[in-house]
């Protein structure tokens, strides 16, 4: 199974996305293949020094337990968050 997400713009103002976001991670994803993240993943992604900002760096966390158990997970940059690194 293959899934396709975009434009969620998650920032720590949309916890209810955030919330959506970290159990769709915890659960269903975790039944797929791959998943494609289709850009605007962030609200606003200024830098990877955002890394360091707790919101974020538990939205990563999350990101890579998923691909740690075993999901291919694939970006591509949106017009906010085109400074995401690797």
């Amino acid at each position: 199974m293959i899934l396709f997400i975009s434009d969620l713009h998650l920032s720590p103002r949309s916890p209810g996305a955030t919330s959506l976001f970290r159990q769709f991670l915890a659960g269903r994803a975790r039944q797929a293949d791959e998943l494609y993240i289709l850009g605007d993943l962030f609200e606003a992604w200024v830098g990877d020094d955002d890394i360091d900002e707790p919101y974020n760096a538990g939205i990563v966390a999350a990101l890579r337990a998923t691909s740690d158990a075993g999901l291919s997970i694939s970006l591509l940059h949106g017009n906010r968050d085109f400074l995401l690194g690797d």
